[in-house]
């Protein structure tokens, strides 16, 4: 009805961002007559929040009917500045890491500049660069392995290229570059091309500290590094995120920025997620040992499990993902189901082994 009123962005379509027909967790436990349904499918901490975190925004209700204090704002980006060897003019703070992305969008992409995005990608890529009226050159990783093809990435860069999303780790693969192979690839570019490193899931890597290209943007002006603290955090519900870069691209990104746009409560769980480290050892710990287990188990089980860095699996199941959503639902677990294979965060053990044990009766029962 209204198809005549929206930009053009608006009418596109991209990978989509939900399960085309799926169900919610209320629907989904009336239906199965289900007491208890686990969530394994948007890459969520399956510890809850940070117990620091949640202490410190439980407090900060207090003053909900303030606007945001920008004096803590400051002290966040401080702390995020000592971590990461940074300056605090580096830092740009944003409500969830889709935003930081969305701005980096809004400041470099202009009607006609391609943008790379490599395939199968976090959907919310795409719309960026429709809503911007860029030209998406879009990539496919590569078969074998399902990382990031470079060198096709390259090949595609031509004097239109103003703007590349790199995911590392990628979602929805799971697979990762090392810092070293990344770092050289980004260096092959021009410099008037922006990279856009999404590290959401860069704590969950073998090596963090070696993946990770904060530590390279000193040398590299033309790279933005994106963070969250939905993941390792437990903090998804709260939406907090924030940009790397060299002062001159913050800027630019800050003028995308809608005043006010930050939250209180955010502000100060992130500031005291920054110190919870038991709760960062427990989230990075517990998470490789239940990787390791959904690996083994579904290798065993003679299913292709791509190489996983993240807090999710992305598996070759030899069916469609979305019948295998719908098949799991009764047995109380619910995946991702709109990729072109099953990614599957991982959870606590008591529902990965509920995964599996589904997994193994499905195909018991030759339904799978």
């Amino acid at each position: 009805m209204f198809e005549h009123l929206a930009q053009s962005y608006a009418l596109k379509k991209a990978p989509s961002t939900v399960i085309p027909v799926g169900i919610s967790i209320k629907a989904a436990k009336e239906k199965y007559g289900l007491d208890t349904l686990y969530k394994l499918a948007s890459n969520e901490n399956p510890y809850g929040v940070s117990p620091k975190a949640l202490e410190a925004m439980a407090a900060a209700l207090n003053d909900c009917h303030l606007y945001p204090d920008s004096t803590r704002d400051t002290v966040l980006k401080n702390k995020l500045a000592a971590k990461h060897d940074l300056l605090p003019e580096n830092i740009m703070i944003t409500c969830g890491a889709a935003n930081a992305l969305a701005f980096a969008g809004e400041a470099f992409i202009k009607p006609g500049d391609e943008c790379i995005i490599t395939s199968p990608a976090y959907p919310p890529y795409y719309y960026i660069v429709y809503k911007n009226n860029g030209t998406i050159v879009d990539i496919p990783s590569r078969k074998d392995d399902m990382k990031l093809d470079t060198e096709a990435v390259l090949n595609a860069v031509t004097d239109k290229t103003r703007l590349v999303f790199v995911c590392n780790p990628n979602n929805p693969t799971s697979t990762c570059l090392s810092g070293d192979e990344l770092y050289s690839f980004i260096q092959k570019f021009p410099k008037d091309v922006i990279v856009v490193v999404d590290e959401a899931y860069i704590d969950f890597t073998d090596d963090p500290e070696n993946t990770t290209m904060v530590s390279r943007l000193k040398d590299q002006p033309n790279m933005v590094v994106v963070r969250t603290f939905s993941k390792l955090y437990g903090m998804a519900g709260i939406r907090m995120g924030y940009a790397l870069a060299c002062p001159e691209i913050i800027g630019y990104m800050n003028k995308a920025m809608a005043a006010r746009s930050l939250n209180t409560v955010g502000i100060e769980g992130a500031i005291a997620a920054l110190d919870d480290e038991e709760f960062r050892l427990k989230t990075v710990n517990s998470n490789r040992d239940e990787r390791t287990y959904l690996t083994d188990e579904f290798t065993a089980l003679g299913y292709r499990v791509y190489e996983s860095q993240a807090n999710f699996i992305y598996v070759d199941f030899g069916c469609s993902c979305q019948d295998l959503y719908f098949a799991l639902l009764p047995y109380g677990v619910m995946i991702r189901g709109d990729f072109p294979y099953a990614r599957i965060s991982i959870g606590t053990h008591i529902q990965n082994e509920t995964l599996v044990n589904a997994v193994k009766d499905l195909r018991e029962k030759n339904e799978l």
